[in-house]
């Protein structure tokens, strides 16, 4: 299988920042500002997501279903200066499937998509096989964004 990542600079939301980042813990209005516009667009975008393709949102090894909130967060967003960011990945799909690791999900992966969050806090990242309606779909929704095609590395 071939998968493929699509990366959302969190620019193509917001530019109104006064930092060269968005730190999570940064108290200035715009910095404040920006992040809140980045995780409205992430939890509109993946409830869309989630409707459209009748998809639930899971831990990559947990049965229990996640809330978009979890993803559209501080902490999986963006990093922090004092406290760093945990890299973590969620996987869309219509039922439950356990993986032990990434490696896994991308062998054994049949229809579901992966979300991870970026090490520098600046991106988040779609995975899918490089050509299902899902890829399409978000090229399709995403058509304004400069977007990054990067290919799929199963660390974490």
């Amino acid at each position: 299988m071939s998968i493929i990542g699509i990366g959302i600079d969190y620019s193509n939301i917001c530019k109104d920042y006064n930092t060269s980042y968005l730190d999570r813990d940064n108290t200035d209005p715009d910095t404040k500002k920006c992040m809140k516009k980045v995780m409205i667009w992430t939890k509109e975008f993946v409830s869309e997501l989630l409707e459209k393709f009748e998809y639930k949102l899971y831990k990559l090894s947990s049965e229990i279903p996640v809330k978009i909130d979890d993803v559209a967060s501080k902490r999986f967003l963006f990093y922090s200066l004092e406290k760093e960011i945990i890299l973590q990945s969620y996987v869309l799909d219509k039922e439950y499937v356990q993986y032990n690791n990434l490696s896994a999900w991308e062998m054994e992966n049949k229809s579901s998509l992966l979300i991870r969050n970026d090490e520098e806090g600046g991106s988040i990242y779609f995975y899918v096989d490089k050509n299902p309606k899902v890829r399409e779909w978000i090229l399709e929704k995403l058509e304004k964004f400069s977007l990054d095609e990067v290919e799929f590395e199963a660390k974490q």
